[in-house]
């Protein structure tokens, strides 16, 4: 089941990623109230695991429901066919680049980060369960971190097919998890979603991931409610908003519950803000926005690279071609990696 005004979201996401790591190097050159807007988009990342938790109860409960091991080694054959071909190519490009800092720049060596310890765990998507730094293509943190929660995803589905309470119980868990993800952060005294990345990556994929995966129970199960209180849905998303706007508060004590509402909101309305989110140009760009986000990060290095002198050096309009090479790549990558190794991966698993 495909509902274009989350992959419109999720494009829109993956965007707010690029702009976001990319911001320093623009200095002036945006406009000052949006520059405050693209400051959160580490916050994107959060409604990514919502929306994939969401997404993937919808994908596969049905697949998950007599909990075989056929049925469940499938599940996580196919999330690996999904995530790894990328995650391999895009490690390959910084490979490449390892080799270009260590022979062909000026001062012959690659950055300290770029360790073959750090370098392995990645290739086999475990830096972050042992709390590795974010190094080697960073945005990969993410995608370590939901494979770790794929481990446990027919668990999930398990528990949900014996919950008792109806409505109820899925809203009372879904306030439960949030509040679990205040506390954990609080105790930590960690300032902010975004904040020591590597050692808080497991709780906050794990626990929002959790929350997306209720909203889609709830979508499956019990739709009517989401159409009857969508209204009040979209009300409690503007007016967490703003209440994150004007009040001291830590992302983490808003944020993913105002996200789980807007989740909620766009899952059963075709029309006001999801009408947008369906345009065919943004339901692209959600398409091609895991190739978006993998390879940013590749072109900010090799962008800086160039600069490596001096990085405050760096014209806007330079950042502004990369974002431009960043569209183009994705494209290609989308078209000549991401889907076709993941029919060849079909086609291997109908086998």
């Amino acid at each position: 089941m495909k509902l274009n005004q989350l992959a419109g979201l999720r494009g829109i996401c993956a965007w707010w990623v690029v702009f976001f790591h990319s911001l320093a190097l623009l200095g002036d050159s945006i406009y000052a109230p949006l520059a405050r807007i693209i400051a959160h988009g580490y916050l994107a990342v959060d409604l990514f695991f919502l929306l994939s938790g969401f997404v993937i109860f919808l994908s596969y409960h049905a697949a998950l429901a007599n909990s075989s091991p056929r049925s469940i080694g499938k599940f996580y054959w196919n999330r690996l066919a999904r995530i790894y071909p990328l995650h391999a190519a895009m490690l390959g490009g910084y490979l490449a680049l390892f080799v270009a800092f260590s022979y062909f720049s000026s001062s012959g060596t690659a950055p300290e980060s770029y360790t073959w310890t750090a370098f392995f765990q990645s290739m086999f998507l475990v830096h972050m369960w042992v709390g590795s730094e974010l190094t080697w293509n960073v945005p990969s943190w993410s995608i370590s971190s939901e494979w770790f929660v794929y481990l446990f995803f027919p668990l999930m589905a398990f528990g949900l097919r014996r919950l008792r309470g109806g409505v109820g119980a899925h809203l009372v868990i879904i306030a439960l998890v949030a509040l679990l993800l205040h506390l954990i952060y609080t105790a930590a005294n960690i300032s902010s979603l975004g904040a020591n990345v590597p050692r808080m990556a497991l709780v906050r994929t794990l626990l929002e991931f959790l929350m997306g995966v209720f909203i889609g129970s709830l979508y499956v199960n019990y739709r009517s409610f989401l159409e009857s209180w969508r209204h009040a849905a979209l009300g409690g998303f503007l007016g967490l908003g703003i209440v994150y706007v004007f009040a001291p508060l830590a992302d983490y004590s808003i944020i993913p519950v105002a996200f789980a509402l807007l989740i909620a909101y766009l899952s059963v309305t075709a029309t006001g803000i999801s009408a947008p989110l369906s345009a065919r140009p943004l339901v692209y760009l959600g398409e091609i926005s895991y190739s978006t986000y993998m390879v940013h990060y590749l072109v900010y290095d090799l962008l800086k690279a160039g600069f490596m002198s001096n990085t405050n050096q760096i014209a806007p309009v330079y950042v502004w071609l990369s974002f431009v090479l960043v569209l183009i790549l994705s494209v290609v990558l989308h078209h000549v990696i991401d889907m076709p190794s993941q029919r060849y991966f079909r086609r291997l698993s109908s086998r």
